[in-house]
């Protein structure tokens, strides 16, 4: 039985991430230092079958916000439960990122990374590397595709 349920935990098997295109408006070129979307995905085994579970997580633009201390932020709503969203910030200066993870209101992961303007493919990308660690809580309403050989 231990074994079972080690198999349907989540937090016990790979992550996924995606490396997220940028958010492109016409009427506001300043956002394109924010993501289109992020999505993040984990595989486990359901039923004996190796499926991926992803969130996907969209921009409210009607959250963004420029703070006391200029740093721009926006939430990004997890399409299938809003319970849980990451908090997206643009440090002053643009010389940093950070993802904060929240169920409600609480706290559940942050992640950090620097923003080089010399090699930003390559700070983007290590960026949404470390996001994609925060992973998939437990109880987080995701969407399962079949993966592999039994797909």
């Amino acid at each position: 039985m231990e074994n079972k349920k080690e198999e349907l935990d989540p937090k016990l098997r790979g992550f996924v991430g995606f490396i997220p295109k940028t958010l492109r408006l016409e009427d506001k070129p300043e956002l394109a230092i924010f993501p289109f979307n992020v999505m993040i995905g984990r595989y486990t085994v359901r039923d004996g079958k190796n499926v991926l579970g992803s969130a996907l997580y969209e921009p409210d633009l009607s959250s963004l916000i420029i703070d006391e201390e200029k740093n721009l932020i926006m939430n990004y709503y997890n399409r299938y439960d809003r319970r849980y969203y990451l908090k997206m910030i643009i440090e002053k200066g643009y010389k940093s990122r950070r993802c904060e993870k929240y169920c409600e209101a609480k706290n559940i992961g942050t992640t950090d990374g620097v923003i080089n303007w010399e090699k930003q493919d390559e700070s983007w990308n290590k960026f949404f590397q470390h996001v994609a660690l925060l992973g998939l809580d437990n109880g987080e309403t995701c969407r399962f595709e079949k993966v592999g050989n039994n797909a």
